[in-house]
C-alpha cells in the first residue's frame, strides 16, 4: 500500500502543516456529549414510570409531585415537565416559577420553537427532541439538552430530559 506524504516539497511541507492544524483544530472542537450518565434509556424510563404516576393519581396529585423539588420525580439533572396542549406549563420540576405560563410561542436561543415541537411530538403519542433550556443545576445556564416526551391523554402531555455539554477531547499521545 503506497501513502502519499510529499514532504520533499515546499508545497508537500505546506499540506503536512495544514493538516496538523486541521487535526489539531479536530481535537479541540467539542462534540455534544452527556454531562451526566443518564442515557436515552434511562430519560426515557424516568418519563415512563411518570406516565405510569400519573395513570394510578389524580391529574392534580401527579402535578403537584411533578413540581416538588427534591421529590421522587427530580433526580439531580432530571426532572419532570409538564404541559397542557394549550402550551401552558402545569408542572415543572426545573423552575416551579414557571407553572402557569403559557410557554407556546417562547424559542430557544437557535431559534428552536421547543414548545410547538414538543406539542407536535406529543399528539404523535411521544418523541425526542433537541433544544437548548435553562439548566437548574448551572444557575439556570442556557445548555443542550435532549428531551423526550409522551402524551398522557388528549388534555396533557409530560417529558424530561438530559443536559448535554461540550466536553474537550485530549490530545495526548
Amino acid at each position: 500500500m503506497t501513502y502519499l506524504y510529499p514532504t520533499k516539497t515546499l508545497a508537500g511541507l505546506l499540506a503536512l502543516v495544514i493538516m496538523a492544524i486541521a487535526a489539531v483544530y479536530v481535537l479541540t472542537l467539542a462534540p455534544v456529549t452527556a454531562t451526566t450518565s443518564n442515557s436515552n434509556d434511562t430519560v426515557k424510563a424516568f418519563v415512563e414510570k411518570a406516565l405510569a404516576y400519573s395513570k394510578n393519581h389524580s391529574k392534580e396529585s401527579a402535578l403537584k409531585t411533578f413540581t416538588q423539588p427534591g421529590g421522587e420525580f427530580h433526580q439531580g439533572e432530571l426532572y419532570i415537565f409538564a404541559y397542557d396542549f394549550s402550551g401552558t406549563v402545569i408542572a415543572h420540576g426545573g423552575n416551579p416559577l414557571l407553572v402557569g405560563k403559557n410557554l407556546l410561542n417562547m424559542k430557544d436561543p437557535k431559534g428552536v420553537p421547543v414548545i410547538s415541537e414538543l406539542l407536535a411530538l406529543a399528539r404523535q403519542g411521544a418523541g425526542w427532541l433537541y433544544y437548548t433550556w435553562p439548566n437548574p443545576a448551572h444557575n439556570g445556564k442556557e445548555e443542550p439538552k435532549l428531551g423526550y416526551i409522551v402524551k398522557v391523554d388528549d388534555n396533557w402531555f409530560l417529558g424530561s430530559g438530559t443536559y448535554l455539554t461540550r466536553q474537550k477531547h485530549s490530545s495526548k499521545r
